[in-house]
């Protein structure tokens, strides 16, 4: 019975053991701040011992990469005072993005809510053609391919987002979630 105890015992100290070795902590990537990585590179140089014996590596390279989050800059091309809040048109501005997602859309709708409030319903266009065919009863052809192309996104109620046009497979977000 000792005996079993014992092989248990010494089982679990080897395996404690053989988990506590060296996890190479030279080699890691640590953020400083929400918006900035700082990585340590591998270890490059080998420090010698005077009688030439290869002794211990040490990291020589450390790189910082700044991750600051943005977001399509736009402008407020309409607004209308109603009695639950604004009504606005929002013209993105295409040469501060490349590509257009719904999380762009999302920021830069939870910005206008922030900083122009109260914002009740809010039309994101990415052209003047489409901000300017909006409202028209009976669009000609022509501006409802602006419309078709340009008009991404509408706010209702100040939270909800619907997604239009090239964005309409994204459907509907919430704002703050």
């Amino acid at each position: 019975m000792r005996f079993r105890q014992a092989l248990i015992v010494g089982i679990a100290v080897l395996l404690i053991a053989a988990c506590s070795g060296d996890d190479e902590s030279d080699q890691s990537t640590t953020s400083t701040t929400a918006a900035t990585i700082t990585t340590l590179g591998d270890p490059t140089a080998v420090v010698g011992t005077e009688d030439g014996q290869a002794g211990s590596t040490s990291s020589t390279t450390t790189s910082t990469v700044d991750l600051a989050l943005s977001f399509p800059q736009y402008s407020i091309v309409s607004r209308e005072t109603s009695e639950n809040g604004d009504i606005v048109v929002v013209l993105l501005d295409r040469t501060s993005y490349e590509s257009l997602s719904d999380i762009d859309v999302h920021n830069v709708v939870s910005d206008l809510v922030e900083e122009y409030a109260p914002v009740y319903e809010a039309y994101i266009v990415e052209s003047q053609a489409a901000a300017d065919a909006l409202f028209v009863e009976d669009p000609t052809e022509e501006e409802q391919t602006a419309l078709n192309n340009g008009y991404v996104a509408k706010l209702e109620e100040g939270f909800r987002i619907i997604y239009e046009g090239p964005l309409q497979d994204f459907g509907v977000a919430i704002l703050g979630s």
